[in-house]
């Protein structure tokens, strides 16, 4: 029978800094993607059901 002992040692704050944040340009919009709100619709119900 096979038992695991080890353990992995604690990371220190240091080591695994916190993510950045990726923060886009106030006058940002999306880009149109070309389908029309009911091919849009008919998509998310496909997927959803």
């Amino acid at each position: 029978m096979h038992t695991q002992n080890s353990r992995r040692p604690a990371l220190s704050s240091q080591s695994n800094p916190a993510p950045t944040v990726i923060r886009s340009s106030p006058d940002w919009k999306p880009e149109p993607c070309g389908l029309t709100r009911e091919q849009i619709r008919a998509i998310i119900i496909e997927q959803i059901g």
